[in-house]
């Protein structure tokens, strides 16, 4: 599954966004690496097993540190499966993340693809489940203790969307896709301030990059990009639109990368991006990952 074909949508495709079809019947091992400006970081090591001439597992390892927000580390874990076809194909993931505290965060999505001899049309589906859990203190005046409030948050978002690619010419390539979500949200007490820990997490009011796009909760988002293939690379670029569950604050995200071939199983692929919008601000974030086959 290429990336740029895929068009997956759904926020939490680690794995499913990264696997190449030249690279569906062969193994893998990526390794990446991530950074902004606000001092967040991401490691991600992922490998690719074939089954069978039609088939392919992948599973990922990795975390997540953010500085600036809670919790300060995120750790990783999912697993991925795939079958190719002539024309048709599909894939499920899963990908858990854990942070200090309580907070979990679960994803699940999927994708249908039917290829054509110069395009393909696809459906993504995407479910996630997050919680967290904390306490806050109020100071009780000069004459009471401290209050101390334990605040219990959850989130339940499904998301619908259609992807699609058309090859304009055999190097010059052309994708976009869009996905609607809804999303429940429950608060066991009131959190005091203008900020909780599950939605500053999850971005409704810290700045966001590239990197921390995978966890936001969003209403909708849309992308739309072109991938053109050199003799000895492929450059592509892609624009993100999302908008963020319940608020009115809108993310745009541009993002360019371009894959080298080292050798003949080895491929590295650099990446630079910028994000903006509204209260978020604006950062810019990079990347590198190395891939093996065989």
């Amino acid at each position: 599954m290429n990336a740029e074909r895929s068009g997956c949508l759904a926020l939490a495709c680690l794995m499913l966004s990264t696997v190449h079809a030249e690279d569906s019947g062969r193994h893998s091992v990526t390794l990446s690496a991530q950074g902004d400006e606000n001092d967040n970081r991401q490691w991600l090591g992922k490998l690719a097993l074939p089954l069978g001439d039609h088939a392919w597992v992948q599973g990922t390892l990795g975390t997540t540190e953010r500085p600036a927000g809670r919790p300060s580390s995120t750790n990783i874990v999912g697993a991925a499966m795939g079958i190719v076809g002539e024309t048709v194909s599909g894939a499920v993931e899963f990908v858990q993340r854990s942070g200090d505290g309580q907070f979990e965060q679960q994803d699940w999505a999927a994708a249908l693809d039917w290829r054509g001899s110069r395009g393909g049309l696809g459906a993504d589906v995407f479910l996630r489940s997050a919680s967290d859990e904390s306490t806050t203190t109020q100071s009780g005046g000069p004459f009471a203790a401290p209050v101390t409030t334990r605040v219990t948050e959850s989130v339940d978002c499904r998301g619908l969307g259609l992807h699609g690619d058309f090859a304009l010419t055999p190097q010059a390539t052309v994708f976009a896709g869009a996905m609607r979500y809804r999303c429940d949200f429950d608060f066991g007490s009131t959190p005091t301030g203008s900020s909780s820990p599950l939605s500053s997490l999850l971005g409704s009011n810290a700045a966001l990059s590239g990197i921390g796009r995978e966890q936001a909760v969003v209403d909708s988002s849309y992308r739309v990009g072109g991938r053109y293939q050199l003799r000895s690379a492929a450059v592509s670029a892609q624009y993100f639109r999302d908008r963020i569950a319940n608020t009115d604050e809108t993310m745009n995200t541009v993002q360019a990368q371009v894959e080298f071939p080292l050798a003949e199983h080895w491929r590295i692929t650099p990446t630079l991006g910028y994000s903006s919008g509204g209260s978020f601000g604006h950062t810019a974030y990079g990347g590198l990952s190395l891939s093996f086959n065989w």
